[in-house]
């Protein structure tokens, strides 16, 4: 049996965490499977930062070389995606993150385990199933043009034995 990869966001202050998501949509709201057109993001500001995490259930032996990227999607004036890699989850705020902008190609750098190892091995005592967080922010400027932004398709990568 192989493992089985889902999406995983977690929100609010002390976080309540959400499997099998259907969208990461940025908005004004700190929410998850959220609706863009009904949560818009004032042009200058930054979405509210998005906590997401793989989630792996099923049976495999281990699950390494985890990497993230934006693999498809072109921005619109002034848009930028930000990314933090394996980082502690805090409430989510518009606040700007700090973070680089997310990868466009795969990146060297690995997504840890959520216990923080750079593999998950199954059934191993403590282990989640989960990896670490990554932090999204959509941030905009006073370029960005009113409206819906382009679609973009994040990637993660990951070798299973």
């Amino acid at each position: 049996m192989a493992a089985t990869f889902t999406w995983s966001e977690s929100n609010g202050a002390g976080q309540t965490i959400y499997d099998g998501i259907g969208n990461i949509n940025f908005g004004s709201v700190d929410a998850h499977d959220l609706t863009p057109s009904s949560n818009p993001i004032t042009f200058g500001q930054n979405s509210f930062s998005k906590y997401i995490r793989g989630k792996f259930t099923g049976t495999w032996t281990t699950i390494s070389n985890m990497k993230f990227w934006k693999s498809n999607g072109s921005y619109v004036t002034g848009e930028g995606i930000a990314a933090g890699f394996n980082v502690s989850y805090t409430t989510p705020t518009q606040t700007s993150t700090g973070d680089s902008p997310v990868p466009t190609s795969e990146p060297s750098q690995n997504v840890n385990s959520y216990e923080g190892a750079s593999t998950i091995v199954h059934g191993a005592s403590g282990v989640s199933g989960y990896t670490g967080y990554i932090r999204l922010q959509l941030n905009t400027t006073s370029s960005t043009p009113a409206g819906a932004v382009n679609t973009k398709t994040f990637t993660m990568q990951y070798d299973e034995v």
